[in-house]
């Protein structure tokens, strides 16, 4: 996450466009990587840029340089001397050896285009933000000669944190890219041998019902669902694990993919959270500006105002003031009328659903109502509910955005049996770049969808 502690440098900049407009007028300071790179794969390339302060940012990159490129990316944005060299002290790997700019932006950049041959795209923090701290990538660049995948063919070793299910799409995609028999994998127990930057004692969770028949499992299940109310807080546990046991007895690998595949390429989204977008207000350009106090009320209203609603609606008239009649401030209305369980949300919903058809938020809340009272979603699962087509084509969305498109979605499958296909959203969401304020929600929400689809498959 992003220090809070900036210096006069980015003033009225946040951090992550600072980085995005200014980081490559800051002079390189420092570049790092683990020694062992080249035998194992994983390149994790520490580049620092230095401030006119004495402080630097810092952007670091997890490359796979066998299969997928740009596994993961973070940066630590205008922190101390002293900081930098504890973070540096502390790293993972073992021997950080110092190299050339030129070699870490090689590495990176070779390891990338490797990877985008066979489909596999970078880290979205990568596009987002910290490709802007390297140089661009031109001719001023000195060339090295990236020896990637093996063999000149990809090699994908699965780490322990790595689901079945994301090692099945990433062989669906070799299969389908580099063709079968072109690529080589191997499990977690050979990517250790590669010394990759992974603890030695992690825990992986282990499936404690694989040995129980369908029946056991289910009859256990079910129990849990009828006594939901009344669940200690071990039985709730023991409840998703049976749950999940049932998600591998009964889920379509087939299925699973193609459905994966569709979310990810339609949920290959920029998330930001750093600022409220204008398309989030529902602004159209050349309208007024909205002041940065104005976004910064609606965040507040949304995520303190929705918890204490009479503080919530006196935080909205305020807004109010401050913004021109737009479709935003009848959105946090909506939201504020419904956490209050009030008669009157219906009928303004419909009222600002004619004045506002246009407006992502408040249709999506429109369309959950609709929901509500069908029996038979299927109609939804086309291209005119896809979060391409309610988000009008934007390719940055705030994570408020998100979670409203994710509630809506997950509404739709709800209603359905199709184990793979909400095992298949729910894994695609998991691989959005939310920030811990909306990651726990976004988890709770997400692993009672699985219950969900549980409980309608057996019950069906």
């Amino acid at each position: 996450m992003a220090k809070k502690n900036v210096g006069k440098v980015i003033q009225m900049l946040s951090p992550e466009n600072y980085i995005r407009t200014k980081a490559r007028t800051l002079p390189i300071y420092q570049c790092l990587v683990n020694s062992e790179w080249r035998e194992g794969g994983i390149a994790n390339i520490i580049i620092s840029r230095k401030h006119t302060n004495g402080n630097v940012t810092v952007c670091f990159y997890q490359v796979d340089l066998f299969c997928l490129g740009v596994k993961n990316t973070h940066y630590i944005f205008n922190i101390s001397m002293e900081e930098y060299q504890d973070i540096v002290s502390e790293a993972q790997y073992t021997e950080p050896i110092t190299i050339s700019y030129d070699l870490a932006h090689n590495i990176i950049y070779e390891a990338l285009e490797f990877a985008e041959d066979f489909g596999f795209k970078p880290h979205k923090d990568f596009t987002s933000t910290s490709q802007f701290m390297l140089e661009e990538d031109n001719d001023d660049i000195e060339f090295f000669d990236i020896e990637c995948g093996k063999n000149g063919k990809p090699l994908y070793l699965s780490g322990p944190e790595d689901s079945q299910q994301k090692i099945n799409s990433v062989i669906k995609q070799l299969e389908k890219t580099a063709g079968i028999g072109n690529f080589k994998y191997y499990s977690a127990e050979f990517y250790d041998e590669y010394n990759q930057d992974e603890e030695e004692d992690e825990e992986v969770e282990d499936d404690e019902y694989k040995d129980w028949s369908f029946e056991e499992k289910k009859k256990l299940f079910l129990d849990y669902i009828n006594r939901i109310a009344k669940l200690k807080e071990e039985e709730i546990k023991q409840m998703f694990q049976v749950g999940n046991s049932i998600i591998k007895d009964t889920i379509n690998a087939e299925l699973y993919h193609k459905y994966y595949s569709e979310y990810c390429d339609d949920l290959n989204i920029n998330l930001i959270d750093d600022i409220i977008p204008d398309g989030m207000l529902g602004v159209n350009p050349g309208s007024l500006p909205i002041s940065n106090e104005a976004r910064e009320l609606f965040e507040k209203i949304y995520f303190d105002g929705l918890v204490n609603p009479r503080l919530g609606l006196k935080l909205l008239e305020k807004f109010k003031k401050m913004t021109p009649d737009i479709p935003a401030s009848y959105f946090l209305e909506l939201k504020l009328l419904s956490v209050k369980n009030s008669f009157k949300y219906i009928e303004r919903l419909n009222e600002y659903t004619e004045k506002f058809p246009d407006y992502s938020l408040i249709r999506l809340l429109h369309l959950v109502e609709e929901l509500k009272l069908k029996k038979d979603t299927t109609q939804y699962l086309n291209q005119n509910f896809s979060c391409y087509s309610i988000f009008h084509g934007r390719d940055v969305l705030h994570s408020i955005e998100m979670v409203q498109y994710i509630t809506f979605h997950l509404l739709i499958l709800s209603q359905l049996e199709d184990v793979s296909r909400v095992i298949a959203f729910i894994q695609a969401c998991d691989e959005l770049n939310f920030q811990e304020q909306d990651l726990t929600a976004v988890t709770m929400i997400l692993e009672f969808s699985k219950i969900n689809v549980v409980n309608n498959y057996l019950t069906r």
